[in-house]
Order: C-alpha cells, then sequence, then structure tokens
C-alpha cells in the first residue's frame, strides 16, 4: 500500500496546543491553536486488492488471521494507536507473525469486496458492521467470521492481550471475558475510584432516568486515567446530571439488580453483556435498551458526546454516533466556544504528546 497520509481535520477540535499551564489543582482553559496533525498507515500493512475473501483466504494459507483496521480522517485515536501503539516492538511482532492488516476508511467509497463476495464499498461494510469508532479493529477467523474488535483506542497491554487471545485461538474454547479472567491484574487497591455522580446502591432498577454503568477493576490504571483526567472535570460530570449512574467492579460478586428486578453479581452481569475492557461505559435508554458503549481510552471531548448522544435522544434521529461528533464540532465551531472549559489537555497534556 502506498503511504497514506491522513489529515486530522477532527483532533483539532480536541487535540490542541496548550500555550500555559495554571497550576495542577485549579487548572485554567488555555487560549488553544488550531493544528492539523498528520500520520501514515504503516507501511507494513496488506497490500490489498480490497477483496477480503481473498485477503481471508490468504491469511488462512500463511496460518494468520485477517484483521480490518477501520480508520478515519480527523481521528486522534487512530494516530495514538499506530504511533503508541504498532511502533512497540512486541506488539509489531505479534502482528508480522500472525496477522494480514487491511486499512478500510469508514467515509471511503472505494470498491470492496466483502468476505461473502460480494461487491460493496469502505463505508457500506463499516455500516454493516456497526462500527460507531475510530480506529476499529476486527479480527476474523477462518471462515471469515468476527471473533474480537477493539472499538477505540486501548493500552498497548490490553492490545497484547487482544492480539494473544485471537492468534492463540483462545475464541474456539473461551469467551474473551473467560480469558480475561485468567489474566486479570491482582487486586492491590481495595476499592475503586470515587464520583458524586455515582450511586451508592447498585440498583438499576430503582429510577426511570437512562442508565449508565461504569464496569471498572481495582489496580486498573487506565480505570484511574478515566478517572484523573475526564470524569474529575465539571463538564463531564454535568453530562451524567441526566443519567442513573452505577459502578460495578467487573470481577465482583457483589450484588446488582437489573432493571428486570433480577439480582446477578457484578461479575455475571458484566459477563452477560460481554464486557473486555476497563473501564468500560455501557449507556441505555429509559426503557434499558443498550444504546452505546465505549470500551476504549476517551478524552472529554468525546466522552460529553457520548452522553449527549443518548441523554438528548440524538441516537434516534442519528444512528451514527460519528455524524454526531461531526455536528457537536461544528456547532462548538460557529459559537466560538472552543477552548473555553477546562479539558483533558488541561490536566492531562501528557496524553497529547
Amino acid at each position: 500500500m502506498s503511504k497514506t497520509i491522513i489529515r486530522n481535520f477532527f483532533i483539532a477540535l480536541t487535540c490542541i496546543t496548550s500555550l500555559t499551564m495554571q497550576a495542577a489543582e485549579s487548572p485554567e482553559p488555555v487560549q488553544q491553536v488550531t493544528t492539523f496533525d498528520t500520520f501514515e498507515l504503516p507501511e507494513w500493512f496488506k497490500i490489498s486488492f480490497l477483496d477480503l475473501s481473498e485477503d481471508n483466504l490468504e491469511a488462512v494459507e500463511s496460518n494468520k488471521h485477517l484483521v480490518v483496521f477501520f480508520w478515519q480522517d480527523f481521528c486522534g485515536y487512530c494516530k495514538d494507536t499506530i504511533e503508541k501503539n504498532l511502533t512497540q516492538q512486541s506488539i509489531r511482532k505479534l502482528f508480522d507473525e500472525h496477522f494480514d492488516v487491511v486499512a478500510l476508511n469508514i467515509w471511503g467509497s472505494k470498491e470492496v469486496f466483502g468476505l461473502d463476495g460480494e461487491a460493496t464499498t469502505e463505508k457500506e461494510i463499516a455500516r454493516a458492521l456497526e462500527v460507531q469508532f475510530t480506529p476499529t479493529i476486527i479480527f476474523f477467523d477462518s471462515n471469515g467470521k468476527s471473533v474480537l474488535r477493539l472499538n477505540g483506542y486501548v493500552s498497548p497491554a490490553e492490545m497484547g492481550v487482544a492480539l494473544n487471545y485471537v492468534h492463540t485461538e483462545r475464541y474456539h474454547s473461551q469467551t474473551i471475558f473467560e480469558y480475561l479472567a485468567t489474566n486479570k491484574p491482582k487486586s492491590v487497591n481495595a476499592s475503586l475510584n470515587s464520583q458524586p455522580f455515582i450511586q451508592v446502591e447498585a440498583n438499576l432498577d430503582a429510577s426511570s432516568q437512562p442508565k449508565a454503568i461504569l464496569f471498572e477493576q481495582t489496580n486498573c490504571p487506565d480505570c484511574d486515567l478515566f478517572h484523573r483526567c475526564v470524569l474529575s472535570l465539571d463538564s463531564v460530570r454535568d453530562r451524567f446530571k441526566p443519567f442513573h449512574t452505577v459502578q460495578l467492579d467487573m470481577w465482583s460478586k457483589a450484588p446488582v439488580i437489573t432493571r428486570s428486578g433480577d439480582i446477578k453479581t457484578s461479575r455475571s452481569f458484566a459477563r452477560d453483556l460481554e464486557i473486555m475492557y476497563a473501564p468500560s461505559l455501557v449507556l441505555f435508554d429509559t426503557e434499558g435498551q443498550e444504546i452505546i458503549r465505549v470500551e476504549s481510552q476517551l478524552r472529554s471531548f468525546h466522552t460529553e458526546a457520548v452522553l449527549e448522544y443518548v441523554a438528548q435522544g440524538v441516537y434516534k434521529r442519528e444512528p451514527n454516533f460519528q455524524r454526531y461528533i461531526e455536528e457537536r464540532g461544528d456547532i462548538i465551531r460557529s459559537k466560538g466556544e472552543q477552548g473555553k472549559t477546562i479539558s483533558t489537555r488541561d490536566i492531562c497534556p501528557e496524553l497529547y504528546e
């Protein structure tokens, strides 16, 4: 594949240069300037004629798995995945030895032959596979069946676990939840992080509000990061107000009352929902229907957006979350509100380095 230069305009909404920082305990929003980050899809991605059924056959013949990497312009999380994860020697080695990676743009119009051999386009495949975040990385078995997907940016450690799960073909005998249970971190911290908007009692049947469930675990660096860099912000906390928010330890045997009134353990509830990442944020409407979930590292802009998407009922008119992200960004720019509130960039600038 020839080098593809990706102009990252969308990340200009959130990935903007901080000129000054106030005291860490009381940061102020900083003057921000628009920047355009660029990155390249790795040269080692498969040179494909975009016939996925043929790509899958070639992968099987090489004793590998086919991986489809969905990306888009304006995607800082794609940049992070490529530059922070795929450059790590251990991860690159796993990809080289066990996977063939084909990249598809979720808005692209290039003709693609799907795994069923039917002609379609990049964006139609993304829509059919319900890609809501980028990057979304989908792993396929020899029959062209999806066996795992990573929806958004995950840390190198989490990605390594996923790669090992697939290339060892543990999906034949274990769900990803069962596999994670055997690889979960040893508990060091006695409790989860707390937030003022989290309900004390794990009762999902106690309110008619839409529900937000935070699945976490103890001794979880990504959970700590989410609380420190995102959930501590007033702008994010405000957007949790319409929700009845419950926090669950995904490995705990503590009871949780489901919306139907059933009593389950947090662990069994997480297993039923096929939770595979900590922290995960799962959002339900007032009828108890899951609308969207976040299983990756998000910063304040996107966390606010996903909460608004459900609380304001945007999903009813716009089923594609990425479309709403664009719409929301346009509104913020048109009102001149960019950079007027404290964001993840202000309190955790290291995430943007």
